[in-house]
């Protein structure tokens, strides 16, 4: 039986409601490897409870190792259905009302996370550990309608069918430990020059907003001093030239390529070239940005295209099969709730990994309005330069820039799978400079090198950092006197 207590499988979630942004409305499979992640709006949870359940009738009359397949196939039927119940209770506590509005409620369950753990025997009854990870709002235990163990233990209580009907259990949850702020690996990312590829998917809302959204970064790509390949928005082909621009890295000039796509440039009768523009991208570009509607069924949600007058997408279910390289890639997921799996998903792929892959995505809804906002603002987090040099953000800069580009009444939850492997200081830094005295930023030698005050009388060089583990020993990232910003903080020493 030692078999059971080791087995963690991966969950089909069988039951989610309709969204705002999405007509997709269920789940698929996943795998159940652990994706580290990051947000400014939001905190990752561990929700779970222990079951107990006879042993099937299938298995009566089996022996040895049939036996235990039948037991284990009812543990695998079992998990998912309390882990739906668990997810159609906190939809039915938070219904689509709720999450539209500026409560800052929002949850969402990331499918592949869920497992059972710790199957125990006990002549023909078992009982065993179903969990799973949600995203949310942070301080969700102060907004849910949590109950008391006698020993003074918060659950939530949910009712599940596990073959005899509705039993009450009681659910856990466990803040997951957040991965600590980084950078974007940008070196790697300039290698070649910067490519981004924009997405921008049909709209089934009445009036549709996707053109205006992709007009919107048309005119934010020109205003930023891009060239434009056309004179006009309107002369935008699929097979249009990039978008060209330069930042300075390093003293060095790092080309910058845009090409953006969006349902215009087709026809009706031929969507497959914006199928395959997408599939280039993630085969070439350094920077992948999908903006459109999204959902939690991962067969059927994913990149859509199009809705008019039939719906053309590439299911996210797909994305383990198409053909991309290990390079260093960056994908923003701008759609509703794909938290739920669109970074595993990718993840499945041979060639993406936590180490060459950060994933952004939602855990709420995100927006279809006539102002791209967050991917605007996404963008500049890779190209802005003060004084003529390109200015490195942390992760948690890039992330607040998007949580608070809200365009409806709702809270954004967006935040960054695959960055525990990214480098903690600024590439733009000189760390052997470190601790040394200095009367200007000058002297420090390097753009993200800045002379600090730490005392009345001293001023010593730091390097710019997102987190403490990026510092030189006997230094610590904080911020100095004077500074407010998250891409102020500095390695000084302690």
């Amino acid at each position: 039986m030692s078999s059971w207590r080791r087995l963690s499988l991966a969950l089909a979630l069988p039951a989610a409601l309709l969204t705002a942004c999405a007509v997709d409305d269920e789940a698929t499979d996943n795998a159940d490897s652990e994706i580290n992640y990051r947000s400014t709006a939001g905190q990752e949870f561990v929700l779970s409870t222990t079951v107990t359940f006879d042993a099937p009738r299938s298995a009566e009359g089996l022996e040895g190792e049939e036996r235990e397949r039948a037991v284990l196939d009812r543990a695998a039927a079992l998990r998912n259905s309390v882990t739906a119940a668990i997810s159609a209770e906190l939809d039915r506590i938070w219904p689509q009302a709720e999450r539209l509005s500026r409560a800052g409620v929002a949850i969402q369950f990331r499918q592949a996370s869920a497992s059972y753990s710790d199957l125990q025997p006990a002549g023909d009854r078992f009982t065993m550990t179903v969990s799973g990870e949600f995203g949310a709002v942070e301080g969700l235990e102060r907004k849910l309608p949590l109950a008391s163990t006698e020993d003074g233990r918060a659950y939530l209580p949910v009712s599940a069918d596990l073959g005899a009907g509705s039993e009450p259990l009681q659910v856990f949850l466990t803040p997951v430990e957040r991965s600590r702020n980084a950078y974007p690996k940008y070196l790697e990312l300039f290698e070649d020059g910067l490519d981004i590829g924009v997405h921008v998917g049909g709209d089934h809302h009445d009036p549709p907003m996707d053109i205006s959204h992709a007009r919107s970064i048309y005119a934010d790509l020109v205003a930023s001093g891009f060239r434009s390949p056309v004179a006009r928005f309107e002369d935008l082909a699929i097979d249009s030239p990039p978008f060209t621009g330069k930042i300075r890295v390093r003293g060095q000039e790092v080309d910058v390529r845009v090409r953006m796509y969006h349902v215009d440039m087709t026809t009706p009768d031929a969507r497959q070239p914006l199928v395959e523009a997408y599939r280039r991208s993630m085969k070439e570009d350094d920077v992948v940005i999908y903006d459109g509607h999204a959902g939690r069924r991962l067969d059927y949600s994913g990149v859509v295209f199009a809705y008019k007058p039939a719906r053309v997408a590439l299911a996210a279910s797909e994305f383990p099969n198409i053909e991309t390289t290990g390079k260093q890639q960056v994908y923003l997921f701008n759609g509703c709730e794909t938290y739920t799996g669109y970074a595993d998903k990718l993840y499945e792929n041979p060639e993406r990994t936590t180490e060459n892959t950060d994933v952004i995505t939602t855990v709420n809804y995100s927006a279809i309005q006539r102002q791209a906002n967050q991917v605007i603002a996404f963008i500049h987090a890779f190209i802005d330069e003060r004084e003529g040099q390109w200015i490195p953000r942390s992760w948690d800069s890039v992330l607040e820039k998007m949580n608070a580009a809200g365009e409806r009444s709702w809270v954004h939850v967006y935040g960054v799978h695959g960055l525990d492997d990214n480098p903690r200081s600024s590439p733009l830094a000189d760390v052997s400079r470190v601790g040394a005295s200095c009367a200007v930023d000058a002297d420090c030698g390097a753009a993200d090198s800045r002379c600090v005050q730490v005392s009345s009388t001293r001023r010593v060089c730091g390097i710019a950092c997102a987190d403490s583990s990026g510092c030189p020993d006997g230094t610590r990232c904080a911020l100095p006197r004077g500074r407010t910003g998250t891409d102020e903080m500095q390695c000084t020493p302690m």
